[in-house]
């Protein structure tokens, strides 16, 4: 016996494959429904976490930068107060004395108003030359310094009693991601700093 059982004319295994072949090309060939759900479901987790991963990468670069600016803010004031033998620049307080729950747009307007004062004083001294160099007219344009959210960073001194106030008498703060004043987002970043003893 011969070993050609299989096709027709001797053609052997190659023959009969070539039909099991071409039944298979007739097919069409793709993903199936539950092979294209499981990608797109992946694909959408996978969105989610990068969505979240940036927000949380935009936030924490937003609260360094501030950070980066109010500690720079704070240096400049304590080389102003130190060549002025302690003295502090005038500026249009936040919160004016005997005024109740003030509105969000009358602290708005103090805090670009008290942004400006402190700013001058400290050009005139010459204290922000070179300070804020690299930061983008966005942030500080020579007459105002904003946080990374776009308010402006409010300077307070032991002139405003009525907050409670560090040791040293005097700090900057923004108003931090909600863009208010004086609510538990605001950045206080030089009242949390340790004040050198002499």
């Amino acid at each position: 016996m011969s070993s050609k059982t299989f096709g027709d004319g001797g053609g052997g295994l190659r023959a009969g494959n070539r039909g099991l072949l071409g039944a298979r090309r007739g097919r069409r060939s793709g993903f199936t429904l539950v092979e294209l759900l499981t990608t797109v479901a992946a694909l959408i987790i996978l969105l989610g976490l990068m969505v979240s991963l940036a927000r949380h990468v935009r936030s924490s670069s937003a609260e360094a930068l501030t950070k980066d600016i109010l500690r720079k803010l704070d240096e400049a004031m304590t080389v102003y107060a130190s060549r002025n033998d302690g003295g502090l620049p005038a500026v249009t307080p936040l919160l004016v004395a005997g005024q109740t729950a003030p509105t969000e747009q009358v602290l708005q307007r103090n805090a670009e108003r008290n942004d400006e004062a402190f700013i001058r004083a400290l050009r005139a001294e010459g204290l922000l030359n070179g300070r804020f160099e690299d930061l983008s007219v966005a942030y500080y344009n020579n007459a105002r310094i904003l946080d990374a959210w776009g308010s402006p960073i409010v300077f307070i001194s032991q002139l405003q009693p009525d907050l409670g106030l560090n040791v040293r008498g005097w700090f900057f703060f923004s108003a931090g991601p909600d863009r208010q004043y004086l609510t538990r987002d605001d950045n206080l970043y030089s009242y949390e700093q340790p004040v050198a003893q002499p």
